[in-house]
């Protein structure tokens, strides 16, 4: 769980404490005093936006970092809504609110905000772009999706942007060039798991 101060403010040092006891009952899995101490501090600190932020991660993600489901998504969003009002420029809270649209189906909503995580530019750029990419593809648009994934010089040395161009190229029937970018993905990705995928599609492709 990532906790942190609105852009350009200075937290208070009893709300700090009470933040990091906060989080620290959240890791534990009990979320249930979690919840209660950062509704207690979003009264208390009502213009705060990390207190809103980690309550969405508390009601997204379980002890273990797995996505909730359902009505928690749901109620994740709300309170990612209340922190992004108060900082629009809180972008982990912009990104993760996209991450939930996409998985509920709301396509239109996800890539809203990933274009907007993508115009802040930073270090979740590149996730945002990725996503975003998704997104198009799902969307039938995969022309767009490309665009987005080609932007930057940089784009092969990404292995899951390289996995996401190869997905395009067969969703096209680009058969050759799926072919080259499963290698390259292949080449790039030290997981063993993406890299069983990369050998799968490249199996499927080769006897195509």
């Amino acid at each position: 769980m990532i906790a942190g101060p609105a852009r350009g403010q200075e937290i208070p040092s009893p709300f700090a404490a009470a933040l990091d006891e906060a989080v620290a009952a959240a890791r534990a899995g009990d979320r249930e005093k979690a919840a209660a101490l950062l509704l207690k501090l979003s009264e208390e600190y009502p213009d705060e936006p990390s207190t809103f932020y980690n309550l969405a991660l508390t009601y997204e993600f379980d002890a273990d970092g797995k996505r909730y489901r359902g009505d928690t998504l749901s109620l994740a969003a709300s309170y990612y809504q209340r922190a992004l009002a108060l900082d629009p420029l809180f972008t982990p809270a912009r990104l993760n609110i996209g991450v939930i649209w996409h998985r509920l189906g709301y396509l239109e909503e996800a890539a809203r905000e990933y274009r907007l995580v993508v115009k802040g530019g930073g270090e979740f750029t590149p996730r945002g772009e990725n996503n975003l990419a998704l997104v198009l593809r799902a969307e039938g648009r995969p022309k767009e999706a490309e665009a987005v994934l080609t932007k930057s010089k940089a784009s092969y040395e990404d292995a899951s942007r390289v996995r996401l161009l190869a997905l395009l190229a067969e969703d096209a029937g680009e058969v050759g060039r799926a072919i080259l970018l499963w290698k390259r993905a292949l080449a790039l990705d030290d997981n063993p798991a993406l890299s069983a995928l990369a050998f799968k599609h490249l199996q499927a492709l080769r006897g195509y």
